[in-house]
């Protein structure tokens, strides 16, 4: 295998990983109970928790509540910078 082709492959591995990111669903807001007292505490500590695990934090809009969705983050290989 030439370096071409060595790059090309781990170029489309580094694009599949993007495309397919791990997610994991770590929190619901119930819809019929967003306008009760929902403390940010909660939230603040499990997004820095996510960030310590290498996760980015996502809040999803969905029909039955809102949804708190930790997901993996992507970084640019060493040798390519």
């Amino acid at each position: 295998m030439n370096p071409y082709n060595r790059l090309l492959g781990e170029i489309k591995d580094w694009c599949k990983e993007i495309k397919v990111r791990h997610k994991a669903n770590m929190w619901r807001y119930p819809k019929e109970k967003l306008d009760g007292n929902w403390s940010l505490a909660d939230l603040y500590q499990r997004t820095q928790a996510a960030e310590q695990l290498g996760y980015d934090v996502q809040l999803e809009a969905k029909e039955d509540g809102l949804f708190v969705v930790y997901v993996k983050k992507i970084e640019i290989p060493w040798k390519w910078e």
